[in-house]
């Protein structure tokens, strides 16, 4: 009898719920995971054509689409990696639309988004946020509801090519509008310094939601503990909430220690007993959302009543009804970052805009030389001023006036340590690249070689080619796209690559890859030459390779030749080759453009013989230089 009473009583239960109408849930509940009819959906960066390039790549100032989603939806969950390397965590910038909106609800830098701020990276492992891989391999778990559209875009703002930027966008399509009207929305703010005797703001709003939450991170300006603030939260026309102190606040004790929970955590705790160091928390109100109907403002002292003037930044997060308040302009990219992060940046810069062959390059490095606080790179910019003035009309004298630069830091460079030039590498996936990391210094000193490199080029070019000048060709330019024909060409199978040289003679961003899947397998570099005459081959290939079958092919004036030339780059290998010029020989030329009797082929995998079995097959088209003989 019980047994039957039971049954009755679940069964009522039941069809109660069936004719209950899904309530109006807030968009942090659970329960929308489940109740919400609809279907699962994804938006990714697999490869389209079938290969294994399942990955998008991204230039200097260019905005890439991850998401263009149509109807009302849920996004539940992001996952990002990328195989780039240096301060992406504060050039890539991350912007969210809804319904239609021209105006983002969210606008964060990639990194600060996912929990890691001042531009490092650093496993999380919080309940909307998750972290891992060493800090590459980002998941975001924050419920995004639309009715109309969801656009997510990403920025970079930095001056390399980003490239190998993976994501997958998970979504619930659902069949009707979701039970909200209020969105996700997450802003970015900084102070570097922060500023007495005013407190930082952590978010200002207005309008009806809930507070969420958000990381903060912190770069002292001086040693000693700089978490005395107390937290301030202002809602509507209540009584303000008052902490008592920033480690209070992000629920630690007796200073910030590294510790992570669901709902609070320092992923970055570098310690606070000299200046330079840094801090990342996070405070989720998931459990305890902060409603307001009318306004919210967040803030918190910096140090004892705002007596320190540290760099604090920081993300909030919440869900509002549209719209929002103006955001706060977004911080320049270059006053987004700090020490040696900003000072590679502005060598970056000057770089790219040197090789951009602007009418304006002249301009721009002038205003860039007063952002450049390190000597290096001042007498970077300097030498740059001189190769860009002198491309459009090179002359000897000019190359005399890049030498005179270049003289000095070889001076300065003969009396440096061993250590204080290159650092050891620590290599690591995806690259496990192993080559010696040059310092600040060594970077600046082989950017001014390139430019002058270069410019004997032009010079060559100019006056007649003599003995030693060269010619090199790459697969990739310097902003990564690839070279036209009929200067390069190759088969289809071939696929970008960022394990790229690091050497004076070339330019290019990035090489080119295949896996040797294809018959036939090649790449064909075409020079234009400037003269009639023998030129020494040589032909360079990076710490990816992994190939004992390749095979270059020369077609010269009288002739062809076929050297098998085995690449072998990846570490543990036995006879690695990589990153070191290797000669073909001299070869007779005609002048002029001819691919029967002027180019070099590389021809891949008759076998795909794998020369290292714990990396894949990979065979590498890189670069050729001719050395005029």
């Amino acid at each position: 009898m019980k047994k039957i009473y039971g049954i009755m009583m679940f069964s009522i239960f039941v069809a109660g719920c069936a004719r209950q109408a899904i309530p109006p849930l807030n968009p942090i509940h659970l329960d929308w995971i489940y109740s919400l009819p609809g279907h699962s959906a994804r938006l990714s960066s697999y490869d389209k054509t079938g290969h294994n390039a399942d990955n998008i790549r991204i230039q200097p100032g260019d905005t890439a689409v991850l998401a263009d989603i149509k109807g009302p939806g849920i996004i539940r969950h992001i996952w990002t990696t990328t195989n780039a390397s240096g301060p992406i965590g504060r050039t890539l910038i991350l912007r969210m639309y809804w319904d239609g909106s021209a105006t983002p609800s969210v606008e964060v830098p990639f990194g600060d988004f996912f929990g890691a701020g001042n531009a490092l990276a650093a496993d999380v492992n919080s309940f909307p946020i998750t972290v891992v891989s060493r800090g590459r391999s980002r998941n975001c778990w924050w419920r995004m509801p639309f009715a109309n559209g969801a656009r997510i875009t990403i920025a970079n703002e930095g001056d390399e090519p980003h490239g190998a930027f993976y994501f997958h966008i998970d979504y619930l399509a659902l069949d009707n509008e979701p039970p909200t009207r209020e969105r996700f929305h997450a802003q970015y703010r900084q102070a570097y310094p922060a500023v007495s005797p005013e407190n930082y703001v952590i978010l200002e709003a207005k309008g009806s939601g809930h507070f969420v939450g958000t990381v903060m991170s912190v770069e002292s300006a001086k040693p000693n503990w700089w978490g005395e603030g107390d937290d301030l939260i202002e809602v509507d026309d209540h009584e303000p909430v008052h902490g008592t102190g920033t480690e209070d606040y992000f629920c630690d004790a007796w200073g910030m220690h590294p510790q992570q929970t669901l709902w609070h955590g320092s992923p970055v705790c570098e310690g606070y007993d000299k200046e330079g160091l840094h801090t990342t928390m996070y405070r989720f109100h998931i459990m305890d959302p902060v409603p307001f109907r009318k306004k919210i403002r967040v803030s918190i002292e910096h140090g004892t009543e705002n007596d320190r003037a540290d760099n604090l930044s920081s993300v909030a997060f919440w869900y509002q009804v549209p719209p929002a308040a103006d955001f706060p302009e977004l911080p320049d990219v270059l006053d987004r970052l700090s020490g040696d992060n900003r000072v590679a940046l502005i060598r970056k810069r000057a770089w790219r805009i040197a090789n951009s062959d602007s009418s304006g390059a002249m301009e721009e490095l002038r205003k860039l030389h007063p952002q450049a606080k390190s000597k290096e790179n001042q007498a970077l910019i300097l030498g740059l001023m001189v190769y860009v003035n002198s491309k459009e009309n090179p002359t000897d004298e000019a190359l005399q006036r890049m030498d005179s630069v270049l003289e000095i830091l070889e001076k300065q460079k003969n009396e440096l340590k061993p250590e204080e030039l290159f650092t050891e590498a620590k290599p690591d996936l995806p690259t496990d690249d192993d080559a010696p990391v040059p310092s600040s210094f060594m970077e600046t000193y082989m950017i001014l070689q390139k430019g002058r490199l270069d410019l004997a080029r032009c010079v060559a070019l100019k006056r007649g080619f003599q003995s030693e000048d060269e010619i090199v060709l790459e697969a990739r330019d310097s902003t990564g796209a690839l070279t036209p024909a009929p200067f390069y060409s190759e088969t289809p199978d071939f696929t970008s690559s960022y394990a790229k040289v690091n050497d004076p003679h070339l330019m290019g961003n990035g090489a080119r890859f295949t896996y040797g899947n294809a018959t036939p397998s090649w790449a064909r570099f075409t020079p234009d030459f400037p003269a009639s005459g023998k030129y020494e081959v040589f032909v360079i290939f990076s710490y990816g390779a992994n190939a004992d079958d390749t095979r270059y092919e020369i077609k010269f004036a009288s002739g062809v030749k076929t050297i098998p030339l085995f690449q072998r780059g990846r570490t543990g290998t036995p006879e690695r080759n990589h990153n070191t010029w290797h000669s073909l020989g001299a070869y007779y030329f005609e002048k002029g453009q001819n691919p029967e009797k002027g180019s070099v082929i590389l021809h891949v995998s008759p076998g795909a013989a794998i020369p290292n079995e714990k990396f894949e097959y990979r065979a590498y088209s890189d670069s050729v230089r001719f050395v005029f003989q």
